[in-house]
């Protein structure tokens, strides 16, 4: 009788630690199931871009009343012809910066129709300026760009870096020899230089 009630005392035994780890077992996955998720955020404090010129301010005004061949405008080479511009890139602890050039225009109404206008971009590389974008009117974004650039704005050149930098660019602009002036009209047309970014 003795050895029967210590195998039931054992058995009783046994079943209580199943019991007791498998309940140990549930509440565990129950607690693992409903905590909260935790979300780990590196905030980057990203980089800079920043535009600075030669001149006063970073406003172009037209600097040849007269029509132009494409050719002859991008060979405009006298101080007042053309516009000097920098763009400094610097990271912070992001990894790259995507950057717009743009332009826009400012100030009184053009009497020089959108179409009639050519802008000619040029980027210093190894001491000399080469073309990064050709003989082109101007033709306004229809919405803000992802990187900025406002509605209304034209966008002459993009890039991205994944390092600091430093570019020099020349932007001219001129009529074309398509248009047509009529007599006693003073062309004008001025525009704003900015640039815009983002660093991720």
């Amino acid at each position: 009788m003795k050895n029967k009630k210590g195998e039931k005392d054992f058995s009783a035994l046994i079943v209580g630690i199943c019991v007791l780890c498998l309940t140990i077992l549930i509440a565990s996955c129950v607690v693992f199931f409903n905590r909260k998720e935790e979300v780990q955020k590196e905030e980057k404090k990203g980089g800079n871009v920043t535009l600075s010129y030669t001149d006063d301010i970073n406003i172009f005004s037209l600097p040849n009343p007269l029509p132009l061949t494409d050719a002859v405008g991008k060979a405009l080479n006298t101080s007042d012809m053309y516009f000097d511009f920098t763009v400094d890139a610097e990271l912070d602890e992001a990894d790259t910066i995507d950057y717009e050039i743009y332009i826009e225009k400012y100030g009184n109404t053009p009497t020089v129709n959108d179409e009639d206008i050519r802008f000619y971009l040029e980027k210093q590389n190894s001491g000399s300026f080469e073309e990064v974008l050709e003989p082109t009117s101007f033709k306004g974004l229809t919405a803000k760009s992802e990187l900025g650039s406002p509605r209304g704005s034209m966008v002459i050149y993009s890039d991205s870096t994944s390092k600091d930098k430093t570019e020099n660019y020349r932007l001219r602009m001129w009529i074309a020899d398509s248009a047509i002036i009529n007599e006693g009209m003073t062309p004008s047309y001025n525009v704003k230089v900015s640039v815009t970014g983002k660093a991720k």
